[in-house]
């Protein structure tokens, strides 16, 4: 090997060329090794593995190759000649073009041994040569593109941006003339000429499916390109679909030959959570309008029946139910004045609210039975998307427009507070068992620290906070706040933090911390309108009453 005869030697580095030493001294020039260019193709391990060291790489004019022949201290390099040629010290020119690698060795180690009859010859394959590459179909740039034997198709057809809507990536189809007879090659021609892929369908060639590719990693959806090779990207032909229980849910495109089993390909597989009694797929009978649903065998299709895997059909939709409330938290939450704060498993039956409570450490010194509430997750669910039609009517009537009966309805839903129970946390803690409510999964229970003030807001003099004084009546904390303030009206409600209703002062016997006092402003008067409006008013009646006057004369 001519790497191990140059065992010894100091390699010298100068202006970019490569010069080694031996050890008697003299010194000759080393050819370095060929740069990587931009427009080099990267070789990996696979196309090293099933092209290069497989020996099915084909060899054609530019590949450029490594030589060393006994006798000549350094090795060359040399290219294969535009007729096929490759010229071998000491020996003359080779035609290899054509040839499959292994081929290619065999031929020029048969030529070197008619020639010369001692020693061993070595050639490597140092810089595989590109070659067009038409690609033609739905692409938005079609044309020839150079590509190199070490690469593969979705690496001279990148598909984001590439290609036209409604182009393949599960059907691309890959010709070759050269290793087809002539009668293919017409059919191409006339294909192109007529822009009428369909022609092609039943000729020889190779199925790219990229998405097969990129789901499995499986190289024969994904090949090698080869010299004269001419990619097709066709129409899509339809769609497919897996749904609900397996691991990528999607609509697919869908390609001549489909089973079942490539759709749970696509979507990998069944998820965990899917029930293996339930799987089903939805076909659209002969007249394309009446839908009706397949029962499949879902052990019997990875098993690999045949029988049960069916061929699909355009607009097939294959769905795998899940089971029922599988992994389902039976879990409440429940925050604020309690021992234990958190999430705490709930019988999927309901566990009563004192039950959970307790198991939370109980209360704590500054529970708020007042305002504590339990909200119910599914109702809250169920007011989002249950539409109400009379409310959203309201909505959109001005409030001039608006009857007795709408206001009172509009009332009625903005104080509504959507998924809450009626439970009195006071009443539970009294012995009242009708209040204690049964939790269910999902629900959610809030007892706050108790507020040991009241806020007096609007045109109070000084608004904010009272400390609570369970002697102290609406006006009390009203003159604490500062009395009333400009501009403020007697009209004054208090908002119940028990409740959330808004009573008139005057009905309130008693004021409980958290409550708001709410103290309403006089609303402002312009005179001069007032004024203007009334004068034109008046000159409105004059003049009926004048026109009167006239008419009866």
């Amino acid at each position: 090997m001519w790497k191990a005869a140059l065992t010894g030697l100091c390699l010298l580095c100068v202006g970019g060329e490569a010069f080694a030493q031996r050890d008697d001294g003299k010194i000759f020039i080393q050819f370095p090794e060929p740069e990587t260019t931009a427009t080099d193709p990267m070789i990996g391990m696979a196309a090293y593995e099933e092209v290069l060291a497989s020996g099915k790489y084909l060899v054609g004019p530019q590949d450029e190759f490594l030589i060393y022949v006994p006798g000549i201290e350094e090795p060359v390099i040399k290219k294969v000649l535009a007729e096929g040629s490759l010229f071998i010290p000491k020996v003359g020119l080779v035609a290899i073009g054509g040839l499959l690698l292994s081929e290619a060795h065999e031929k020029i180690e048969a030529a070197f041994r008619k020639t010369v009859k001692l020693g061993h010859i070595d050639v490597e394959l140092s810089k595989p040569r590109s070659f067009p590459v038409p690609v033609l179909g739905l692409i938005k740039v079609p044309g020839t593109r150079l590509g190199s034997a070490v690469q593969r198709i979705s690496q001279i057809v990148p598909v984001v941006g590439e290609l036209d809507n409604g182009a393949s990536t599960r059907n691309i189809r890959v010709f070759n003339p050269r290793q087809q007879p002539a009668s293919v090659t017409a059919s191409m021609q006339s294909s192109r000429k007529l822009g009428d892929w369909t022609i092609l369908r039943n000729l020889p060639s190779k199925r790219v499916d990229l998405v097969l590719y990129e789901t499995t990693a499986n190289a024969k959806y994904n090949p090698f390109i080869e010299d004269g090779d001419v990619v097709v990207i066709p129409p899509q032909l339809g769609k497919i679909g897996a749904l609900e229980a397996v691991n990528r849910p999607r609509i697919y495109e869908f390609v001549e030959g489909d089973r079942i089993s490539d759709l749970l390909t696509l979507a990998q597989g069944p998820a965990p959570h899917h029930d293996p009694h339930n799987t089903v797929l939805q076909r659209y009978d002969e007249d394309k309008v009446t839908l009706f649903e397949i029962k499949v065998d879902l052990a019997a299709v990875l098993a690999g029946d045949e029988e049960a895997d069916l061929e699909l059909q355009p607009k097939d939709i294959l769905i795998l139910r899940a089971i029922p409330d599988y992994l389902r938290r039976s879990t409440i939450e429940i925050s604020g004045e309690v021992q234990i704060p958190g999430l705490h498993v709930v019988d999927k039956d309901g566990t009563p609210l004192i039950t959970i409570i307790e198991r939370a450490g109980g209360l704590t010194a500054d529970a708020s039975l007042q305002e504590a509430r339990v909200i119910r997750a599914g109702l809250v669910k169920e007011t989002q998307e249950i539409r109400d039609l009379e409310f959203e009517r309201i909505l959109t009537t001005p409030a001039g427009d608006r009857s007795e009966e709408d206001n009172q309805y509009f009332k009625m839903r903005a104080r509504e507070k959507p998924g809450q129970l009626v439970v009195d946390f006071a009443a539970l803690y009294q012995g009242d068992e009708s209040q204690n409510v049964r939790l269910l999964p999902g629900d959610f229970v809030r007892i706050p620290r108790k507020q040991e003030t009241v806020r007096v807001s609007g045109r109070a003099g000084s608004p904010g906070a009272v400390i609570y004084n369970g002697e102290y009546d609406v006006w009390d904390y009203i003159e604490q706040a500062g009395g009333f303030g400009w501009r403020a009206t007697k009209d004054v409600r208090v908002i119940k933090a028990s409740t959330g209703e808004i009573q008139r002062a005057e009905d309130v016997r008693t004021v409980e911390p958290g409550d708001r006092i709410w103290i309403k402003e006089q609303p402002e008067r312009n005179y001069w309108t007032i004024f203007a409006q009334s004068m034109a008013v008046v000159g409105q009646v004059t003049t009926v009453v004048l026109l009167y006057v006239t008419i009866t004369k």
